[in-house]
């Protein structure tokens, strides 16, 4: 069932995201150790600010180009998507401009460019994976993050040598480090992109339009709210709350940065083995196998962390945690478990070609959890956020299961009309 080349795929895509998220856990989990409390919570604005501007900048890139290019090999899904992420990229770089102009923040909008940047490197590189997953080519990436995690391991040995103690040197080095993986996977296609240059060039308006921007529209908005739905915790507690109280909040996430690679890594193999299946039936059977079999292996480091969690926080971050901060990680943890559960209904939805309804629930979801934040406002603890957190996860996993049901009912009963008729 999960053998030959899913398993051979699962490993590749493994690898390439381990790398990666390895190395950024590393360089965290460093910068979490050397600054001072309050500046880790700037370090942490900045950095959260780069994870919501990376989706938006992306416009829904993921998903989409794995499950199109595994239909139609074109280039020019590969092009849309660049144009589109740099036409996004430079109306949010105008965005920051006026926002930085008329609420006069104390962040200074070199840091924001910093993260913008960083954002737009993400998304390039994300889309040139994607394309080449669709093409069920994984192992590209592995090689291209390999060289990335190594030059941010660079960065990580500058941090911890001395050399780099600025914010904005940590930063620059850090986009520095995001460029290579984008220069290999440009290195690979770059027969086919000069090929296909020119006639996406002399024919781009029919190749792209607003036909291709709507279609693109609900995984742009199910990308976006979805990793609001991640940072929102750190969005509203730099709202209501204070730097320093963001800064305890995401050292639970450094701490369990690894085993949130789990969701990630799967779903991507899983939708591009899933979108292949044109039968509802066959499509059933298939998710069902891998849903059985893979989500009690996957819950194993979830069950490892729940004792091993206080422990591994003193060893991390050389503090001790207090029982309501034991509190919290456990309540963090359930949550990543139920974010692991979500993703199993989020892939199945999309390949039932049902994208545009995950989109709707995850942007309600956030709509509901936002306004919950706000009805605590300035009374918000650390604490509160994280009973928040899980509630709102909850919420939208409920909702995408009963989706994915009434889904194939709905394509089941279509499906016996038109034998019957």
């Amino acid at each position: 069932m999960l053998r030959s080349d899913f398993a051979q795929k699962l490993l590749n895509n493994s690898l390439a995201h381990g790398l990666n998220f390895g190395s950024r856990w590393l360089l965290n989990l460093l910068v979490a150790r050397q600054l001072l409390a309050n500046d880790f919570g700037v370090f942490s604005y900045v950095y959260m600010l780069a994870n919501l501007f990376f989706p938006t900048i992306a416009f829904g890139v993921s998903f989409y180009l794995i499950h199109y290019s595994a239909k139609q090999q074109q280039i020019s899904l590969l092009f849309n998507s660049l144009v589109l992420s740099f036409t996004v990229f430079l109306l949010l770089c105008f965005a920051v401009v006026g926002i930085d102009y008329w609420v006069n923040d104390s962040v200074p909008y070199y840091l924001y460019l910093l993260s913008l940047l960083i954002g737009l490197v993400w998304a390039v590189s994300q889309a040139i994976f994607c394309y080449l997953k669709g093409r069920q080519q994984f192992f590209v990436e592995v090689k291209s993050q390999f060289i990335g995690a190594l030059s941010l391991l660079v960065v990580v040995g500058l941090l911890f040598g001395g050399v780099i103690t600025e914010l904005d040197a940590m930063l620059e080095a850090v986009l520095l480090a995001s460029l290579l993986p984008v220069v290999m996977g440009l290195n690979v296609l770059w027969p086919e992109l000069k090929a296909g240059v020119g006639p996406y060039s002399r024919n781009f308006f029919s190749y792209f339009g607003w036909q291709d921007i709507r279609h693109r529209l609900h995984f742009a908005l199910h990308d976006v709210f979805a990793i609001i739905m991640t940072n929102i915790p750190f969005i509203f507690l730099a709202l209501f709350s204070t730097l320093l109280a963001l800064g305890q909040f995401r050292k639970l996430f450094i701490l369990f940065m690894p085993i949130t690679l789990l969701p990630v890594i799967f779903s991507q193999v899983f939708l591009s083995r899933l979108s292949r299946l044109t039968e509802l039936t066959a499509k059933l059977q298939f998710f069902r196998k891998v849903f059985l079999f893979t989500l009690p292996v996957l819950s194993l480091p979830y069950l490892l962390m729940w004792p091993l969690g206080d422990w591994l926080y003193q060893i991390s971050f050389n503090e001790a945690l207090d029982p309501s901060h034991l509190l919290m990680l456990h309540l963090v943890l359930a949550t990543l478990w139920i974010t692991l559960l979500k993703t199993y209904f989020e892939v199945l939805l999309t390949s039932l070609g049902a994208n545009h309804y995950k989109a709707m629930l995850v942007t309600l979801a956030v709509i509901f959890t936002a306004l919950a934040y706000c009805w605590f406002n300035y009374d918000l603890t650390v604490e509160l956020t994280a009973w928040l957190f899980l509630s709102g996860n909850l919420l939208i996993t409920s909702m995408l299961v009963v989706a994915c049901l009434w889904q194939i009912r709905q394509q089941q009963n279509s499906k016996g009309s038109v034998s019957l008729s």
